[in-house]
């Protein structure tokens, strides 16, 4: 089928004009001080027009980049995310995509329902127009005065990282896209797969033709940062691993160990600001890996030169079964110049990934599955090698 949803989105990018905004309701939380309430008029597109509360916060920078916030499910948006970014020299635009309602229209409930992102009706859903909307808040954005219109980047949450690399798929004006938790490959495992199993067929397959993420991510040229648990219950690290894999731009991944599910453990997590940084210019490079191989010698990977590599480790599972409850150990791995190495453990392991740390942060490998111990064969006899690494050099 022609994806029309995202020819939209294009569209609207290309176009660059920013929506009319208005004040957001008085007394509303985040209204005061450093962070101001605002509305986005946002234009018809596939659906009516409609309206998208946000909150905005700027830094003490005269001239600064600028990033959208994009909540996950349950979330909106939040004063507090927008002024952590703020704090770090961007121009932060969080969007309250929960509680979008027509223009002059009733609003809807204030937190985003996974009904909305399953509607039967997939180029009228939320996942489009929560799209368009953010497309909307780039070009408003790049129109702001005191925002470099060069250097504008998106940064999502479990469905808000999922959309942020939609919009990145689409929208080329993004310096980068960072997701934490996203993936594709919805109808395969993971949380979503009976919700799409409960549609009839051929919605389904519509839904994932339109909106899977699998479909879209190599369209994403930009640099971007995917981050995920161990044991995320929502997108799980198999499918994170192999939609990770599909940009045509440069990738860093990093894999938390019992990262757990929600926006709070996200918003603490440091790698976001320093892949931003990283990419405008502003700070040190993150450490950059390349793809792990598992040989007799044990698993290997090269490091790349942007940055030093202080630390490393090797993470890895004898468990099988669903990725929820299998149970991670790490061991420490060695540096020797420009390669990483790290022993396999006694018995094997059934997943395993390595992970660097350098002064700016932490990036991982791709991750390995069913390796035979000292065999540096799959469990069918085949060389293991893991897709990609972070290929950021």
């Amino acid at each position: 089928m022609t994806v029309r949803w995202i020819d939209d989105v294009r569209a609207r990018a290309e176009r660059d004009r920013p929506p009319a905004t208005a004040p957001g309701p008085p007394g509303s939380p985040g209204s005061a001080g450093d962070v101001t309430r605002v509305v986005l008029r946002c234009p018809d597109g596939l659906g009516p027009a409609r309206d998208v509360a946000g909150v905005l916060a700027r830094p003490a920078e005269s001239v600064a980049p600028a990033v959208v916030l994009l909540h996950g499910g349950g979330g909106r948006a939040e004063p507090r995310w927008a002024r952590d970014w703020a704090a770090r020299g961007h121009v932060a635009l969080a969007l309250d995509l929960g509680a979008a309602r027509a223009a002059g229209g009733a609003r809807r409930p204030a937190r985003l329902d996974h009904d909305d992102i399953f509607a039967a009706v997939a180029e009228h859903s939320w996942l489009a127009q929560a799209t368009e909307a953010a497309a909307d808040a780039v070009s408003l954005l790049r129109a702001l005065p005191g925002v470099d219109p060069r250097a504008v980047g998106v940064c999502g949450v479990s469905w808000g990282g999922y959309l942020a690399f939609l919009l990145a798929a689409a929208d080329p004006r993004l310096r980068y896209a960072v997701g934490v938790y996203a993936a594709g490959q919805l109808a395969r495992d993971g949380a979503w797969s009976a919700l799409l199993g409960d549609l009839p067929a051929a919605v389904s397959h519509r839904w994932t033709d339109a909106f899977d993420l699998a479909g879209h991510a190599p369209s994403i040229a930009a640099p971007s940062l995917w981050l995920t648990g161990t044991t995320d219950p929502c997108f799980p690290l198999d499918a994170f691993d192999a939609t990770s894999a599909l940009p045509a731009g440069p990738v860093t991944r990093r894999i938390v160990p019992g990262l757990e599910h929600g926006h709070e453990p996200a918003w603490r997590l440091a790698e976001p600001f320093a892949f931003a940084s990283s990419v405008l210019g502003r700070g040190p490079a993150l450490p950059a890996v390349g793809a792990a191989c598992v040989t007799a010698g044990g698993v290997r990977a090269e490091l790349g030169p942007a940055a030093p590599v202080l630390a490393a480790e090797l993470h890895h599972t004898g468990d099988t079964g669903a990725w929820t409850s299998r149970r991670w150990q790490r061991r420490t791995a060695m540096i020797d110049g420009t390669t990483v190495r790290a022993d396999v453990p006694a018995g094997g392991f059934s997943a395993a990934f390595l992970s660097v740390q350098g002064p700016a942060g932490t990036s991982t490998t791709g991750l390995l599955t069913g390796c035979d111990a000292g065999t540096g064969r799959g469990t069918k006899g085949e060389p293991l090698c893991s897709v990609a690494g972070n290929r950021t050099w």
